[in-house]
């Protein structure tokens, strides 16, 4: 088992266990309290090889779900779980619909379909992800066309699209996923006053069987943050970062343009400190090549609590009274004609 630039910074006085342990030691199960997140993406806009677009694989019983699917998730799924993963997602929550949160929905629907998801794709989202599901689905039409034509079942190329926005968007089978606002749409930055851009930018909360999971999605941190309330005593919080660029040439400038719209590790910072969940952890990492220290340097004078910075790759499993963290094990091995994702 190998485990790549794990970060974890924390406090001593926990009343809970955090493991390093195998990632196959313990597996979700509908008979057991299991959830497992792997992080297929921890990166943002920018192009990086090390940090893919921010998109989070959760396994809770027999659900196998997307929070959001930025570039290169496929390929980081498949990583994780072979074709079983790629088939076996059927549910997916956008935060909101920037490219480098959406870019592989297409990829999600049309792979899973032809890889064995013989059912619908639930896809939840805010207002305008039912024009855009929409708008691909008729881009692909003749992909499908053609498909079914040379024997793929067309079952498994339905979408299920609902437009969501705040309370419980689902509850089944012992897991409920809560979707809440956050303050991510454009402001006039001198006065913080929204410009009236259609549209809405969510946050998920999902629990299973008395384990929590914040996912903030792309968000600044204010006083008014509803994660200050949402997110209290969750087990994991996981939230954005954005470190502002130094200098002042015309790339910085338009890179800090977005800190309008994004969260500091000061700002973060206070967020953790207010909400105190049992680990709080980076993600959606702006820029890519911010390091963990970094991260530390600039939160630690607001938040003293468990800290972890999320890496590709990296594996958080809720178990018991267990956060356990490691590398997930490379499930990508195997052909597909021997997979049997077709038996299920």
């Amino acid at each position: 088992m190998k485990f790549l630039k794990l970060t974890i910074l924390m406090t001593l006085a926990f009343t809970f266990q955090i493991k390093m342990v195998a990632a196959q030691d313990v597996m979700p199960s509908a008979d057991n309290d299991v959830m497992k997140l792997t992080f297929l993406g921890t990166g943002a806009p920018r192009p990086s090889t090390e940090r893919y677009g921010p998109s989070i694989y959760v396994e809770a019983g027999d659900h196998k779900i997307l929070v959001d699917a930025g570039p290169g998730m496929r390929e980081r799924l498949f990583v994780a779980g072979g074709f079983e993963a790629i088939s076996g997602v059927d549910h997916i929550l956008i935060t909101h619909l920037h490219f480098d949160h959406t870019v592989s929905i297409s990829s999600a629907w049309l792979s899973g379909w032809l890889f064995g998801r013989r059912v619908p794709l639930h896809i939840q989202g805010p207002v305008g992800i039912k024009s855009m599901m929409e708008n691909i689905k008729e881009a692909y039409q003749w992909d499908v066309d053609y498909r079914v034509m040379v024997g793929v079942p067309i079952e498994g190329t339905e979408l299920v699209v609902d437009e969501v926005s705040d309370g419980v968007v689902f509850d089944e089978g012992g897991l409920k996923i809560t979707a809440f606002q956050v303050e991510h749409m454009p402001i006039d930055i001198p006065t913080g006053e929204l410009l009236g851009l259609r549209g809405e930018t969510l946050g998920f909360r999902i629990d299973y069987k008395g384990h929590s999971v914040l996912f903030s999605g792309d968000t600044r941190s204010t006083e008014k943050s509803e994660i200050n309330e949402v997110g209290k005593d969750v087990d994991l919080l996981i939230h954005e970062v954005q470190v502002p660029s130094p200098g002042a040439t015309p790339e910085a400038n338009l890179a800090n343009v977005s800190l309008s719209v994004h969260s500091t590790p000061e700002q973060v910072g206070k967020v953790f400190a207010v909400t105190k969940p049992k680990m709080a952890v980076y993600s959606h990492i702006i820029p890519p090549g911010t390091t963990a220290e970094d991260l530390e340097r600039e939160t630690r004078p607001f938040y003293d609590g468990p800290l972890t910075v999320a890496h590709d790759m990296m594996e958080i499993t809720l178990s018991g009274d267990d956060i356990v963290i490691g590398e997930r094990e490379d499930r990508s091995v195997g052909r597909f004609e021997d997979s049997k994702v077709l038996d299920k």
